[in-house]
Parts: structure tokens; sequence; C-alpha cells
């Protein structure tokens, strides 16, 4: 499993935070809903430029390593965002060449803070893993 390593998580975490500060200040202030994901790809490295086809101008694409990224989805209500992440995951299985990837979101509208939210986007990326 290269690009994804227990260890990393604190990393990976405030370098989402970083990027989570805005929107979720926007949240607090205004309800601007947003929605995040984090991509694994296990066997493939994640080309960000052909995933970012499928973006709006507002999302953000986020490297995390290698094979993880992380994507911020802006101005989504739930049912905004549930289209926004299957057109990524349909442009996923084109791309990955393995086929096999894994793929979580959830949206502002679910958690109270991004604590919460990237919890639990790598709690079930890790139950997979472990599976």
């Amino acid at each position: 499993m290269s690009g994804l390593k227990k260890e990393n998580y604190e990393k990976y975490f405030n370098k989402i935070a970083n990027y989570l500060d805005e929107y979720l200040y926007r949240h607090k202030r205004y309800h601007v809903n947003f929605a995040i994901a984090l991509v694994y790809c296990p066997e493939d490295n994640l080309d960000i430029d052909l995933l970012s086809n499928t973006k709006r101008k507002t999302d953000r694409y986020i490297s995390l390593d290698e094979n993880l990224s992380f994507i911020i989805f802006d101005c989504v209500d739930v049912e905004s965002s549930k289209l926004a992440t299957q057109n990524l995951q349909n442009r996923l299985k084109e791309n990955c060449l393995t086929g096999n990837f894994y793929f979580y979101s959830t949206s502002s509208m679910q958690y109270e803070n991004t604590s919460k939210m990237l919890n639990a986007l790598f709690n079930e990326l890790e139950e997979s893993l472990s599976a």
C-alpha cells in the first residue's frame, strides 16, 4: 500500500484543515455548504490534472500523496454533492488503470466541524483497507 501510511494522517489532516478554514468560515457565517471527498488509488498515481476536468472553477483538488487526493466541492447541497461525487467516481473508473480505488465523501451539512468530517472519511478508508 504505497502512498498511504497511518503515521502520515496527522500531516494530511493539517494540510486539509488549512484548506478548509475559509470554507468552514463561510459555512458558519453565511450557511454556504460544501462537501469533501477523499480518493485513494493504491496501484496508480492519481493525475490531479486529469481529474480536474470534472470540476467547477470553485472546487479544489489537493494532492496529499501520489496515490491520495482530497477534493472540496464548494457551494453544494447534499443533492449537488452527490452529483459531483458521482461525476468524479465515473472519471476515476475511466482513468484508474487497475480499476481499484477508494472514494469517500461527506457534506458540511452532516457534521458540525471539519475534524469530524475528516475523521469520518479517514475511518471509512481505514475500514475498507483492513477488510
